[in-house]
């Protein structure tokens, strides 16, 4: 069951995009035909969008402003009638979930896509506008993507289309690794490999602009660090800053209706070149600061600000959200898996680090009043680095067991040797599957 405590940061955030739409209110048994095509539209885009999407209804589309439903259009919308309409377009079956919850004393609708599991989903039919029959709102075996415009269209680009068709390609390839995984357990994983010196350049480098953004106040922040880089070191790996951000705009991870990294709040006007690779900061509205830089080699180098210090409430706690720490290594590495899957061979390795700053005397803590941590975990230590080698093999089989790995060497710094994996496994679970 989707959250409320999701759908308010939804809300927040004020402004739609790739995997996030707003809609006003309206009835789903009163909608004309053409407004409930335009929904199977998104449902089609957001299907074939990597994470899916979410569709909130009864959010103003123009303002961001949450309007609610009445009653009697909050009981209008039921999934089995809603899927069966949208089913009519969707090729193979694909299913939505539709959620109804009450937020701050208002009705909102909650429509949940997830991306397709095996295959894109085409348009099944035609489907002409009633009020101007020469117009096709669907057309039959197209495919419909989401836009950075958060608008649905057809795909209509060649390399697009590849690239679709490439996702599919790569998840049933995922499948076979984790079904021969579960036959014959990998090789223990070699993490005694250390950066090159040209890398070590490059992450000092990253590190410089860091400690230049915000007047220099960016990197006096308490702030989590991840960088991620190929085995070997090859200078021009990826040719250009222009595909460099195309990668990273296409690995980015939506799970939670922003992305990581910063890539869905920054757009291309916002990056900045330089010699080696490409860079943007992020730094606004109350948010927290983020940071990138990527080099054409392969190094990411991702920093942001922790995310409890900018909750209303908590500036001044010092607590961290275990469940947070599970949500986001698990996208750390989900990012990773898609960067590197088409990047690297499935005999190389990707070198991982993790890196916590200005954490003495923080708290775990359960930010959910429906979840209890049980125990005070507590770090006495000012700040801590984790440090993994990962082939590419093993990272594209089952990138959340890596990350449940980090996850536990995280916790035991603040002196939670023992977390239940079921637990963790859940967690990743409702992220994975959007049941926050």
């Amino acid at each position: 069951m989707i959250s409320v405590e999701r759908i308010r940061e939804l809300v927040q955030l004020g402004t739609e995009n790739r995997n996030l739409d707003y809609k006003g209110a309206f009835s789903w048994a009163d909608a004309r035909p053409d407004e409930k095509c335009e929904i199977a539209k998104d449902v089609l885009a957001f299907s074939n969008t990597r994470d899916g999407g979410v569709i909130l209804i009864g959010v103003h589309d123009k303002s961001g402003i949450l309007e609610g439903l009445t009653e009697e259009q909050y009981a209008s919308f039921d999934q089995t009638k809603f899927n069966n309409f949208v089913q009519k377009f969707t090729d193979p079956r694909h299913t939505a979930n539709v959620h109804r919850l009450v937020i701050d004393e208002k009705r909102v609708v909650v429509i949940d896509i997830p991306e397709f599991s095996d295959v894109p989903i085409l348009c099944a039919r035609d489907a002409n506008s009633s009020s101007n029959p020469s117009k096709l709102i669907l057309r039959r075996a197209v495919l419909y993507k989401r836009t950075d415009r958060a608008t649905s269209e057809a795909i209509e680009d060649a390399e697009e289309m590849r690239e679709l068709l490439n996702r599919g390609l790569l998840r049933r390839q995922d499948d076979l690794l984790r079904a021969f995984k579960q036959i014959v357990q990998p090789n223990a994983l070699d993490r005694n490999l250390e950066p090159g010196a040209k890398f070590r350049a490059e992450a000092e480098s990253a590190e410089l602009y860091f400690s230049e953004l915000d007047g220099g106040s960016f990197a006096l922040l308490p702030h989590w660090a991840v960088q991620m880089q190929p085995e070997s070191y090859i200078a021009n790996r990826i040719p250009t800053a222009t595909e460099l951000q195309r990668r990273i705009q296409e690995s980015a991870i939506s799970l939670r209706g922003w992305t990581f990294p910063i890539v869905g709040r920054v757009s291309a006007s916002q990056w900045t070149n330089f010699e080696d690779g490409s860079q943007s900061f992020h730094n606004g509205r109350g948010d927290r600061p983020e940071a990138i830089r990527a080099y054409k080699s392969g190094l990411v180098v991702w920093s942001a600000g922790m995310g409890e210090d900018y909750w209303q409430g908590l500036a001044e706690q010092k607590v961290l959200s275990f469940i947070g720490i599970i949500y986001s290594v698990t996208e750390w590495l989900l990012f990773a898996r898609r960067f590197y899957e088409a990047l690297l061979s499935v005999d190389e390795s990707v070198l991982m680090s993790v890196r916590a700053s200005e954490v003495k005397g923080r708290k775990l803590a359960s930010l959910d009043p429906r979840v209890e941590l049980g125990w005070e975990y507590q770090t006495d230590i000012a700040a801590f680095e984790i440090k993994e080698s990962i082939a590419v093999s093993e990272l594209r089989a089952d990138p959340e067991a890596i990350a449940r790995m980090i996850i536990r060497k995280i916790f035991e710094m603040f002196n939670w040797n023992n977390p239940d994996e079921v637990m963790l496994q859940n967690w990743q679970q409702k992220l994975t599957q959007r049941q926050f």
